[in-house]
């Protein structure tokens, strides 16, 4: 088959993404949907995913609709939340089992597509709004997601990290919703945000797989063009550099502490400036080559672990590091003198370690079909689909300066510290 990444425009703010291979036994569907991230109505769409998971008109309940999918070869199907700058993204994503494996030759693919897109376009609904016990049962599940988010400390430092960072911006939501939000929404009420939705997100559907991928895209064809649709203009600021630094520390009965530091990753244009930010928060924090693990991790044994990550929608860089309480200070020291260090004698030796290191990540983006999936994920915000070996290529070309430019122009934004309490658990 094409084994080549391909795009489809089906109508404004709607396209399909696909990669056509009969190289692996299963393959993966999956819609996204992208609309303007805000404070107020974060509750009610982080519940829409979850509800038209759970039905749609035509299989008017979860047994139902889990039948159907056991008699699709077993096909699964998952909603999923996340924010890509300043817009909040619902996701759902079948796996299903590749054409050639089907008993009676039909198209599976085909098939799948359809359901899918009646559980997103046709939901289950009456009277104007979503189920109530459907509602109640979701209601449940998310105060739950966000009360286990505390769980998993390092992931909540990197949230409450990111809510002071920007604290005055739509940015600091949380991709769940509130526990708040989500005990006040009403099923009329998600009825109405999920119309919005339909109308006014970016849509994005990828078909990875034994696929046909132009029937995929005649039949999204057929559901939009029933929507009157009016999409939202989405953008997403970036501050250039940071005016101040703010410090944040709160207090919990954790063992070891976590220390997160924001940047500013003086980025003006993505398409320009990402690789070159891309390559340095690479030598800064991205793997066992990295100044945070060489020097920060394993000369001075300041951390338990301490990597950096670029957040390209965005334009910051978020530190992330588990220390002891004692060693805070010392670290953030550090962290910054890494920095310099990129910025004043990061050798060509270096580049060319992380380059390899790089190139060698994306050459493993298309073996699997969920790894092609999340490629095309992230490639989701951008008005033109890069392909991996694209992307390599504008990362193989970044200098030297390029780098100590890059790391020159990094400003820390935020510190925030949270501290472990005498007998504390991890």
């Amino acid at each position: 088959m094409k084994n080549v990444f391909e795009t489809i425009e089906i109508a404004p703010a709607v396209r399909l993404c696909s990669y056509e291979t009969d190289r692996f036994t299963t393959g993966r569907l999956s819609i996204s949907i992208a609309v303007p991230l805000v404070k107020k109505d974060a509750s009610l769409n982080a519940m829409v995913p979850f509800l038209l998971n759970r039905s749609c008109k035509e299989y008017p309940s979860y047994i139902e609709l889990n039948k159907k999918l056991a008699g699709l070869y077993g096909a699964t199907l998952s909603p999923s939340l996340s924010k890509q700058g300043d817009n909040h993204i619902m996701r759902l994503t079948m796996s299903v089992l590749g054409n050639k494996f089907a008993l009676d030759g039909e198209d599976i693919f085909l098939e799948c597509a359809r359901l899918l897109f009646e559980v997103v376009f046709n939901p289950n609904i009456l009277d104007g709004a979503f189920l109530e016990s459907e509602v109640e049962q979701e209601r449940r599940l998310a105060v739950e997601r966000i009360r286990n988010e505390l769980n998993d400390k390092r992931q909540y430092a990197l949230t409450r990290a990111i809510e002071e960072m920007f604290a005055d911006e739509e940015y600091s939501a949380k991709v769940n919703g509130t526990e708040k939000g989500i005990m006040a929404v009403t099923p009329k009420d998600l009825y109405d945000a999920y119309k919005k939705i339909i109308a006014g997100g970016r849509i994005q559907v990828n078909v990875t797989g034994s696929a046909n991928a132009a029937a995929v895209a005649d039949l999204l064809e057929s559901y939009i063009s029933k929507i009157d649709r009016e999409p939202y203009m989405l953008f997403t600021s970036v501050q250039y550099e940071a005016e101040s630094v703010k410090r944040v520390e709160e207090e919990l009965p954790v063992n070891q502490g976590k220390l997160v530091l924001g940047f500013r990753a003086g980025m003006m244009d993505p398409d320009e400036d990402y690789p070159k930010i891309k390559v340095m928060t690479d030598l800064f924090g991205g793997g066992v080559h990295s100044r945070l693990f060489t020097v920060v991790r394993e000369q001075m044994s300041l951390c338990y672990y301490c990597a950096a990550r670029a957040f390209r929608n965005k334009g910051v860089i978020m530190v992330q590091s588990g220390i002891e309480n004692e060693n805070a200070e010392t670290a953030i020291t550090e962290i910054q003198n890494q920095l310099k260090y990129l910025a004043t004698s990061v050798t060509e030796e270096d580049l060319t370690l992380s380059k390899r290191s790089l190139a060698d990540t994306y050459k493993t983006v298309c073996d699997t079909p969920e790894d092609i999936d999340s490629w095309l994920f992230s490639e989701f915000m951008d008005d033109e689909l890069e392909t991996p070996e694209e992307h390599t290529a504008k990362l193989l070309a970044v200098t030297l300066d390029d780098v100590k430019q890059a790391a020159a122009n990094v400003t820390l934004d935020t510190i925030y510290l949270l501290r472990g309490t005498e007998g504390g658990e991890e």
